[in-house]
C-alpha cells in the first residue's frame, strides 16, 4: 500500500471501494473523492474515511488493484484455441495459511501434482512425473474422475480481505492460475499446419484439373486441423471446471480421497447397489 497510485489506479481503487461496500450492504459517497496524482494508499483510505466509504473496502480495492497485476493477458486466438493461462478465483472463509494448505493438499492427492511454496508465499505445482502418478491420471481419465491433464504448471496465490471478515470468520480471494502455453501451441501448430497442407491439397487438385479428388483430400483435413485447433478451448474449459471444484472444496473445508480411497468407494457403492438390487 506504500507505492503511490498514478490518477487512474486511484479512480479504479474508490470504483471498486464502491462496489465492495455495496457487495455488503454499506453506505459510501465515492463520487465526493478526489484522486489526484501520485496519491498513496493511506492518504486514499484516510481521505476515502472522512467522506463515509467504509475505510476495509478501500483496503481490500487498494489490495486487489496489486493482486490483479498478475493475472494473465488475452491472447489473440484464445476464443478459438483457449487462453494459454487459465485463471479461476473464489473468496473463501478460511484463513491464507489454511486456503494455501488445502489447495496444495487437494492438487498434491487428487491432481498428482509436486507444489513447492515461492519465497513471495505461493504456491507453484507440476505435474509429477513419475510412472505411478501418469498411471493414475491415466486411470483417473479412463474411469472420468477429476483430473488436470497437459498443463506446465498451476500457481496458487491469496489475498486476505478485511471487509466482512472476523476473527472466527476470515475472508480469502484465492486465485489459481493454470498455464498451458505450450499445450495451446501445439494444438495450434497442428491444427495450422494440417489446415495449410489441405489448401495445398486444394489449390494442386485445381491446377492440375482434379476438379473432385482435390477437394475430396483437402476438406477432411481442413476440417480436421480446425477440430484439432478447437480441441484447446474443450480442453481449457475441462482444466477450468476442476479448478473451479478445487476452490469449492477448499471453500468447504473438504479433504480428499486418493485414487485407493476412491476405489474403495466406488468398490463399496457397487456391493451396495447389488445388496439393494437382492432385497
Amino acid at each position: 500500500m506504500d507505492a503511490p497510485l498514478d490518477a487512474d489506479e486511484a479512480g479504479r481503487v474508490l470504483r471498486r471501494a464502491r462496489d465492495l461496500a455495496a457487495e455488503h450492504g454499506v453506505d459510501d459517497d465515492t463520487d465526493a473523492v478526489l484522486s489526484g496524482v501520485g496519491v498513496s494508499g493511506e492518504a486514499l483510505v484516510e481521505a476515502a474515511t472522512e467522506v463515509g466509504i467504509d475505510p476495509d473496502s478501500v483496503r481490500d480495492a487498494l489490495a486487489l488493484e496489486r493482486f490483479d497485476a498478475d493475472l494473465p493477458e488475452h491472447r489473440r486466438l484464445d476464443r478459438l484455441a483457449g487462453p494459454g493461462a487459465i485463471a479461476v478465483e473464489r473468496v473463501v472463509r478460511r484463513d491464507p495459511e489454511a486456503a494455501v494448505a488445502d489447495a496444495e493438499t487437494w492438487l498434491a492427492v487428487t491432481y498428482r501434482m509436486r507444489c513447492i511454496r515461492t519465497a513471495d508465499g505461493e504456491l507453484e505445482c507440476r505435474p509429477r512425473a513419475g510412472l505411478t502418478a501418469v498411471a493414475g491420471r491415466s486411470m483417473a481419465g479412463a474411469t472420468g474422475a477429476d483430473n488436470i491433464k497437459a498443463v506446465e504448471r498451476l500457481n496458487v496465490s491469496v489475498q486476505p480481505l478485511e471487509l466482512g471478515a472476523s476473527d472466527d470468520s476470515p475472508r480469502t480471494l484465492v486465485r489459481v492460475i493454470a498455464v498451458r502455453y505450450a499445450t495451446r501451441r501445439r494444438r495450434l501448430g497442428a491444427g495450422s499446419a494440417a489446415g495449410v497442407v489441405g489448401v495445398g491439397v486444394g489449390v494442386a487438385g485445381a491446377t492440375v484439373g482434379a476438379t473432385i479428388a482435390g477437394p475430396l483430400l483437402a476438406v477432411p483435413l481442413i476440417v480436421g486441423g480446425f477440430s484439432v485447433v478447437r480441441s484447446g478451448s474443450r480442453h481449457a474449459d475441462k482444466v477450468e471446471l476442476e479448478l473451479v471444484r478445487v476452490l469449492s472444496a477448499v471453500d468447504r473445508g473438504e479433504r480428499p480421497v486418493g485414487l485407493v480411497g476412491r476405489a474403495a468407494r466406488r468398490a463399496r457403492r457397487a456391493v451396495a447397489d447389488v445388496r439393494d438390487g437382492n432385497d
